[in-house]
């Protein structure tokens, strides 16, 4: 056996030994079944967001690939919604089951990483506060399925790199890594990132040989396989998923403005406990020496931030890192004997820290007590607007129009959920959208005129005739939720003429 003396935080040296620590198995799932439950608990009491009416559009015109991403999500919600038609507790069992075992991915790593009972219950109770995965994950959504591929992805990578400093490396974990990227790519793209950064890491700090590895390749071309189907799509449709780069970064002002990137991934680590054992996993990674074999995850964790802050990226982008960056933090942390954990940060990681900050968090994102004494969560009102008296209001007005009228919404929120909520107050189907994907599903029949419904700002340089339209969701006129305008357009061309140049992502 060796030790290493650690510099920096003047932490003492952990003992490298062949055979990994027994997984804290108890503690660890008992935390990862309350997440579980927790979030099982409150996803009937949060209504419908809007990417998961997309889902159930888009799922019931499958398809190899749609405009703004992969299939997985569109074909699990459409085969979720045969099986229980409505249910939104069945819908989104699955983003449940993984932000929950995502806790466990976390003391997984710290495992590896030489984190005895201690360290790995808490990388895991750590994770499992996190404000961000906590207030998605019982939403059935892109954001809610990637980190989990990444950090399993972590995890095995972390396994195999422990493996090959101890000499008896299973290059199998490598094509379960390939097959776990496939996954991901199957949902959405962004795992690219990651793997961009994780070859920056090997190259820069090793082990190189990683490269040579035969399985490596293998798994690399199972990745690469899974992607042919949704590339095909995207060819024969002029490449529309390499221009939501851009309309992202023009989104990204929703969450704040760029210096605000990191520090609100920060917070979406977890308050002051996740924030401090982010900070403290990635200096470990990079400068700790007991955790030297691992110096590739550290290096890829910066590149990866760095590349999505130079692009423009959401700051929740960076979920998929915490599970790693919080285990070595937690491994860092509790290397530390009593005697010298007196820093000043150490109360952020006390239990009784993430005690309160657990109680914190879950009030605050999570949807509970009745609504008639509380006031909505900010995560709870994400993404509603209202959508049962929004398809009632529309349908009042398209009633009173001439028959053959179409329904078109601006946004692809608004058309999924017409869709969706619409044939209950008499709504035509199907709703259209020049939207995202929606703007290649349906085209509008011939030159029907069109209940045009939000932005129409396009509107008047193809409309022959734009009549603005009150909206009626009660016993005065208003705009529905006061932001969702109406007008009739009479087309001046066949619509499916006009439609190519109509469609929008942005």
């Amino acid at each position: 056996m060796t030790t290493t003396p650690a510099r920096g935080l003047d932490l003492p040296p952990l003992t490298v030994r062949p055979a990994v620590v027994p997984f804290a198995r108890g503690p660890v799932l008992a935390i990862a079944a309350g997440v579980a439950v927790l979030l099982a608990a409150v996803s009937a009491r949060y209504g419908w967001f809007g990417d998961e009416y997309y889902f159930l559009s888009a799922g019931a015109r499958p398809s190899a690939g749609y405009a703004d991403q992969p299939p997985l999500l569109p074909l699990l919600a459409a085969g979720l919604d045969h099986l229980a038609p409505g249910n939104l507790v069945v819908l989104r069992l699955p983003a449940t089951l993984l932000t929950a075992f995502g806790t466990v991915v976390a003391a997984l790593i710290a495992r590896e990483f030489g984190g005895g009972r201690r360290a790995q219950v808490l990388a895991c109770a750590v994770t499992a506060i996190s404000p961000y995965l906590l207030a998605t994950g019982h939403l059935l959504a892109t954001s809610t399925v990637d980190p989990v591929c990444w950090a399993v992805v972590l995890w095995l990578l972390a396994r195999w790199l422990r493996q090959e400093r101890d000499g008896v490396a299973d290059d199998r974990l490598l094509l379960a890594l390939g097959l776990v990227v496939a996954v991901a790519l199957f949902d959405k793209v962004l795992i690219v990132v990651l793997l961009g950064g994780l070859v920056v890491g090997v190259a820069v700090s090793g082990p190189r040989r990683l490269f040579r590895r035969p399985l490596l390749w293998v798994g690399t071309g199972l990745a690469a396989a899974s992607t042919i189907p949704t590339l095909v799509w995207q060819a024969g449709h002029g490449w529309p998923q390499l221009r939501m780069g851009s309309v992202v970064a023009g989104e990204s002002s929703l969450f704040g403005d760029r210096w605000e990137f990191l520090p609100r991934a920060l917070y979406y680590a977890g308050l002051a406990p996740g924030a401090v054992l982010v900070l403290l996993g990635g200096w470990a990674l990079l400068r700790y020496p007991p955790l030297r074999a691992w110096r590739s995850l550290g290096w890829a964790s910066l590149v990866v931030t760095a590349a999505l802050l130079a692009a423009g990226g959401r700051p929740y982008y960076l979920s998929g890192l915490y599970a790693v960056l919080i285990a070595a933090g937690a491994v860092a942390f509790c290397s530390l004997p009593r005697s010298r954990r007196r820093v000043w940060w150490r109360w952020a990681v006390h239990p009784a820290a993430v005690v309160v900050s657990a109680v914190l968090t879950v009030l605050w994102v999570l949807p509970f007590g009745p609504a008639s004494w509380r006031a909505p969560t900010e995560f709870e009102t994400m993404g509603q607007i209202g959508w049962s008296d929004f398809a009632a209001g529309v349908s009042r007005q398209w009633h009173a129009l001439p028959p053959g009228t179409v329904v078109m919404a601006y946004s692809y929120w608004y058309a999924s959920a017409l869709e969706h909520e619409g044939p209950r107050y008499g709504l035509p189907t199907p709703v259209y959208s020049t939207h995202r994907g929606f703007g290649y599903f349906d085209v509008p029949p011939g030159s029907a005129d069109a209940l045009l419904v939000g932005d129409v700002k396009w509107a008047p340089g193809f409309c022959r005739r734009l009549v603005p339209l009150p909206m009626y969701v009660g016993p005065e006129v208003s705009p529905v939720n006061d932001r969702v305008l109406l007008a009739v357009c009479t087309p001046s061309r066949p619509w499916a003429e006009a439609w190519p140049e109509l469609r929008n992502l942005a």
